[in-house]
Formats: structure tokens, sequence, C-alpha cells
């Protein structure tokens, strides 16, 4: 089923403001420390530190995180970035505490589990779900499996159920990658797939833009190939899914959303292997 015509694709932001500049800076120089083993266990003790002194300071009960357990009167906010809903104990975001929703209310059923860039953040959400044998893959990052995603060393049918939240927007070849998930999901398995998201429009990419600078204005990211939009659903269905694409507020109730601090129009996208 096609899409219905909207708005052209286009760039994110209109032009490299020095607010982005910044970003742009800060995002290599973090790069380059978490490169070095000794300064990347200052950043993570300083980064520990904080989490610790913000825990304490927001506790409250306005808002409570399934990832960690906390209890804050808010979620943390990102001067530089804007972004909020973070919390301030395990540093979860948004997406993050959606998926521990789901899980722990069991719309992710599956036994095997494979994780795509494994967020450590989710580690105690796995600890209280030991039906779940979770393999964790990365291609650079440490992990269980070392797994070039447009290329897997893998059976066929091998997991009942997949994460794959944030990684596809830095994918070549997204089309690859979407087509080996769906080799490696068994008949009847799910995959939950999570991006980069924009509305009414279809998506925007580019492969002649390079530079970091360049890539942040055109996509939202630094190290982003594109910015997702309307035709992602046929994307998946193309690689032989069958697609369910509900926001968060369509998903959950709005106390939930409330209270989680979930983004509300973030899109999670259920992505089934027909039973063969």
């Amino acid at each position: 089923m096609a899409e219905a015509p909207g708005a052209p694709a286009g760039p994110v932001f209109a032009g490299p403001t020095p607010r982005l500049r910044v970003a742009v800076v800060l995002a290599r120089a973090i790069e380059w420390v978490l490169s070095h083993h000794r300064l990347a266990r200052l950043l993570y003790a300083a980064e520990d530190a904080n989490a610790r002194l913000s825990a304490r300071l927001l506790r409250g009960e306005g808002r409570a995180c399934p990832c960690c357990g906390g209890h804050f009167k808010r979620m943390s906010r990102r001067r530089l970035s804007g972004w909020g809903g973070i919390c301030p104990r395990c540093r979860s975001h948004p997406r993050h505490r959606a998926i521990a929703l789901l899980l722990a209310r069991g719309d992710l059923a599956g036994r095997r589990l494979l994780h795509f860039a494994p967020e450590p953040l989710l580690d105690p959400v796995f600890a209280r779900l030991p039906q779940i044998e979770r393999v964790t893959a990365d291609l650079y990052a440490p992990a269980d499996l070392r797994l070039d995603i447009t290329d897997m060393d893998l059976p066929d049918g091998s997991f009942d159920l997949i994460l794959c939240s944030h990684v596809l927007e830095h994918v070549p070849d997204d089309r690859a990658a979407m087509s080996e998930l769906r080799r490696v999901l068994a008949g009847g398995g799910l995959a939950l797939v999570l991006t980069p998201y924009r509305d009414e429009v279809p998506t925007y990419e580019d492969p002649s833009i390079t530079a970091p600078l360049d890539r942040m204005v055109a996509f939202g990211q630094q190290d982003h190939v594109r910015i997702y939009g309307t035709d992602l659903s046929n994307r998946l269905r193309g690689a032989g899914f069958e697609v369910e694409d509900r926001t968060a507020a369509q998903r959950f109730d709005e106390e939930t959303v409330e209270r989680c601090e979930l983004d509300r129009g973030e899109h999670l996208f259920l992505c089934r292997a027909a039973a063969g």
C-alpha cells in the first residue's frame, strides 16, 4: 500500500547554527575520550556521580522510571540539546522506558532475544525477566556477538524476538539490514524497531552528505545517514514484515505516559514475521 503524498523531505535544520556547531564539537570530543581507556573511566565516573546527585535532588513521586525503578519530582533536561525526559538516576530516555514497559506487560513475547546496540541501562530490566535469553550484538561496542546488521553470520530463524532501537539511521544500506532482521527472525517472531522519525514527510537521505556538521543539519545527529519519515512502514514491509505502527500515546494509557514521561508522539514499530 503506497503512502499518501505529503510535504517533500528536507533537512532537519535550516542551517548550521552556533548551537549545532557546539553539539558536534562536544560529540566528537566525547568520542575521542571514549577511545582512551583511562579518560573514558573518568568520564563514566563523572556521569555516575552526576546521576547520583541528580537522583537525590529530584527525589519525589511525580515521575517513575520503569528501567531503574526510581521515583522523582520530574525528569532531567539536557541544556544544550533541549531534550527532556531523561531519568536522573539511570539516564534512560523515553524510548528506553517505553521498551521496559512493553517488556513488563508481555507485549514483546519471546524466549530468545537478539538485542542490537544494547544499552547498559536496560540490563536491570532484563535481570527481572529471566525467561528471556538475551543475546547482545554490535559491530563496534562490547557485546556478546560482533555482527554487521547488513550481513549477519547467523542461521535463518535464530531468534523469536529482536530489539533494534536507534540503529537503522546509522546504517547506509538500511534495506539490507531490514532484510537480515527478517531472515534471522523465526516465523511468528517479533521485532521492535525504533528510529528518529518525522511525521508528514518521507525519509530524507543523501549519501553525499558525510561531514559531521552537515549530517547534524540534515539528519539531526552528526553520525546519522538519514532521518526517517512516513515511508518507514513500507520499507519494513518490503523486507517481509507485517508492520504495526503506533505511537506511545496509542500504546499506553495517559497516566502511564505522564508518570513515566514518555514521548507521546514516538513511533514504536512492531514488526512480525508471518508464521511459516
